[in-house]
C-alpha cells in the first residue's frame, strides 16, 4: 500500500507528528543533504534561520486563533499572556516530548546536537525550525492545519470551557515543581473512527485517564479526572 503524500498528513485531524517528522527529514536529506544521515542534514546557521521564521509563523497562527475567539472576547493583555505560554520553549518542548515518538530528535542537526544539550531551548527551537521549513515548502494554509491539530489541547486550554489541561499544568507546576505528562495508553475502534485512551502522569504516577474520539479530547478528559483526584486528596 502506497504511503500518503506528506501534504495529506498535514491535514489529518489528529496528526501523527512522528511520522510527519520522519517523512520530512528523510525527504529533505535525500534531496538537499546526505540520505544516510538520520538527523536533519542542515547547517546550524540555516537551522537558526528556519527557527527565526518558524517562531514568527507560530506566533501569528496562535494570535489569529486567540483573536477569533468570541466567547470570551479577550483583551490584548489576556491574549498576550496565553500566546506567550502556548509558544514558549517549555510548551513546545512538551509538545515534542509528549508526541509519543522519539522522532523529534531528528529535527536537531548534528552541528547543534554536538552541544549535547537537549534542554527546552533546543527542543523548542527544533519545533520552530520545523514549522519554518514546512511554511517555506507548503505555505501558511497547510501549516495552520498542522498547528491546529498538534496544539489543539493548548488552544483549548485558552478557552474557559476547555481549561482542564491549563489548570492542571499550573496546579502541578506550583505544587510539585514539575509538569504533567500525557501518554496514549489505548486505542480501539476502526481506523476511520478510532477511540483513544489517554493517561496523565505526575512524576511517573498515573493520576487520571480519559477517553475520546481524538487524542486532544482524551487528554482533556484525563486532565479533568486528574484535577478531581488531586482535589479529593
Amino acid at each position: 500500500m502506497q504511503e500518503p503524500p506528506l501534504i495529506e498528513l498535514l491535514h489529518e485531524p489528529d496528526p501523527d507528528l512522528g511520522t510527519i517528522i520522519d517523512r520530512y527529514v528523510n525527504r529533505y536529506n535525500s534531496v538537499y543533504g546526505r540520505v544516510e544521515e538520520e538527523c536533519w542534514d542542515i547547517t546550524g546557521d540555516d537551522w537558526q534561520r528556519y527557527e527565526f521564521l518558524g517562531d514568527r509563523v507560530l506566533n501569528l497562527i496562535i494570535a489569529q486563533h486567540l483573536f477569533s475567539l468570541k466567547n470570551p472576547v479577550m483583551d490584548e493583555g489576556e491574549m498576550t499572556v496565553i500566546l506567550n505560554g502556548v509558544a514558549s520553549n517549555r510548551a513546545l518542548d512538551l509538545v515534542l516530548r509528549q508526541s509519543g515518538t522519539d522522532s523529534w530528535s531528528k529535527l536537531i542537526p548534528a552541528e547543534i546536537g554536538a552541544q549535547k544539550s537537549y534542554g527546552e531551548r533546543i527542543t523548542g527551537g527544533a519545533f520552530e525550525a520545523f514549522i519554518g521549513a514546512l511554511y517555506c515548502e507548503y505555505g501558511m494554509d497547510e501549516v495552520v492545519n498542522l498547528i491546529g491539530g498538534i496544539l489543539a489541547s493548548s488552544f483549548q486550554s485558552s478557552d474557559p470551557e476547555w481549561n482542564a489541561i491549563g489548570t492542571l499544568q499550573e496546579y502541578v507546576r506550583k505544587k510539585f515543581d514539575t509538569l504533567p505528562e500525557y501518554r496514549e495508553t489505548g486505542r480501539s475502534g476502526p481506523d476511520h473512527k478510532p477511540l483513544f485512551v489517554c493517561t496523565v502522569l505526575i512524576n511517573g504516577n498515573p493520576i487520571g485517564e480519559g477517553v475520546g474520539s481524538r487524542k486532544s479530547v482524551a487528554r482533556q478528559e484525563a486532565a479533568r479526572k486528574a484535577l478531581d483526584h488531586l482535589k479529593a486528596h
